[in-house]
């Protein structure tokens, strides 16, 4: 059957295997060889709010409705797939495995009529009143390829946790918490730069120095001079001596300057946007639910 025919089913209830409404359809994944529909995406949890994919081979179309060879808690319990338009080969793979590891037990259906075979991927296995479990008209076997969406897309958004509860659904609201605190962080360099400068002086300094005195005095009486010496000529040099500024200078300490670091503290205003998650519920007419 092609795809347009698969759509109609979209927002007709799956139920289980006793007959147990499970949850609407949400979309109709068909093959994308053969268009053939091969796997349902169905609203499960109290509000509706999760979706799991169940697979649609032997499946049996009552009235309206689906119903597959599952019971409600396998179905709810299948991995979550945020498959969209296609599912992956690698999604389809996990989903499978699921169901056929939860596959009914052959001793549960035997009353029935219906082997553990009936109820597997394969799903070709009749009853003792003649039904055929197999999908509805023209749904068949996957080819492999990545199945594609049919119907419309999946309702509801946000985190959410499936509850130990039979029928509860778990919905996390989420806030931003704003923590302000401070940060330290180089904000500048403050320099110390050493220069020499020079600066004139001018001091008077006393200085001396030797001249030659000559004072000449008459003897009146010859015998008084002791140290007599001959006369002959020659010569005789006296040094004299004077006394010059000199300029010597050294290094010495005549200050200490003290550098410390001190911390200056001051307020500054912040702000900004913080995000909070709001719920609101709506009934199947999108009126405001009163929760």
């Amino acid at each position: 059957m092609a795809g347009h025919r698969a759509e109609r089913f979209v927002g007709h209830h799956v139920l289980d295997d006793e007959g147990n409404d499970i949850g609407k359809i949400a979309r109709v994944y068909l093959d994308d060889r053969t268009g053939d529909a091969t796997w349902a995406s169905v609203h499960t949890g109290l509000f509706g709010m999760r979706e799991t994919l169940v697979p649609l081979q032997g499946a049996q179309p009552v009235q309206e409705d689906i119903q597959v060879p599952y019971d409600k808690s396998t179905v709810k319990g299948a991995p979550n797939i945020d498959a969209k338009e296609h599912i992956s080969p690698e999604e389809e793979q996990t989903v499978r495995r699921y169901y056929e590891e939860h596959a009914p037990s052959s001793s549960g259906r035997a009353a029935e009529g219906r082997t553990t075979e009936g109820w597997a991927a394969e799903g070709r296995t009749a009853d003792t009143a003649g039904r055929t479990d197999t999908a509805p008209e023209g749904w068949a076997e996957p080819t492999g390829a990545p199945p594609r969406a049919a119907g419309p897309g999946p309702v509801g958004t946000g985190e959410r946790e499936a509850s130990a509860g039979a029928d509860e659904e778990v919905v996390i609201r989420s806030e931003e918490e704003v923590d302000i605190g401070v940060e330290r962080r180089e904000s500048g360099q403050a320099r110390m730069r050493r220069h020499v400068d020079t600066e004139r002086f001018d001091e008077a300094v006393p200085v001396s120095h030797e001249e030659l005195e000559v004072e000449r005095r008459p003897i009146t009486d010859p015998a008084d001079v002791t140290d007599a010496h001959s006369m002959e000529e020659g010569e005789e040099t006296f040094t004299l001596y004077e006394e010059r500024p000199v300029v010597s200078k050294r290094q010495v300490p005549v200050e200490e300057i003290h550098v410390r670091k001190r911390e200056v503290t001051h307020e500054e205003h912040v702000e900004g946007e913080r995000r909070a998650e709001r719920i609101e519920f709506e009934d199947e007419d999108g009126n405001p639910d009163g929760r």
